[in-house]
């Protein structure tokens, strides 16, 4: 299963590495389409991916560096994250 944490710690790779909110809008569409099977159905992530992957679509949609820690600290922690 794909979860939450899993989820969360990835994000946290992504800003360690210092990617552009584009760049991790793309990782969070890949990631749903690599993981898609492996997510429960009546979770929220695949909404949570999709939505978190606008951020490529331009500066209107992006979280800031801190939002997106705050959100992968709470995926982590297995809390209910809705952008």
């Amino acid at each position: 299963m794909y979860t939450k944490k899993d989820i969360g710690q990835g994000l946290k790779q992504q800003l360690l590495q210092k990617k552009t909110a584009e760049e991790i809008g793309a990782w969070a569409v890949a990631e749903y389409y690599e993981n898609v099977l492996n997510i429960d159905s009546e979770s929220d992530i695949r909404s949570f991916l999709l939505h978190l992957g606008t951020m490529e679509e331009g500066q209107q949609f992006e979280y800031t560096y801190e939002e997106l820690n705050n959100i992968a600290d709470r995926l982590i922690a297995g809390e209910d994250v809705k952008l």
